[in-house]
């Protein structure tokens, strides 16, 4: 099942609905923007031990006036 995309409480959802064990990581750049409300996963690895790392990132949807 790809979730890669997905908003991460989407993928959370699907994975969990399938009987998926899983874990998530927030990755971030080092100069970030503020006001992110939007997690997403872009990044989905299976792990050795049968859990998926769900690796997302804040991005931020409202450009507001900048």
């Amino acid at each position: 099942m790809n979730v890669i995309g997905l908003p991460l409480e989407r993928a959370k959802e699907l994975l969990s609905d399938a009987g998926i064990a899983f874990y998530a990581e927030e990755t971030r750049c080092k100069k970030g923007v503020e006001g992110g409300t939007d997690a997403r996963v872009i990044r989905q690895t299976l792990e050795n031990d049968g859990r998926v790392l769900l690796l997302y990132a804040v991005f931020r949807t409202d450009p507001g006036n900048e």
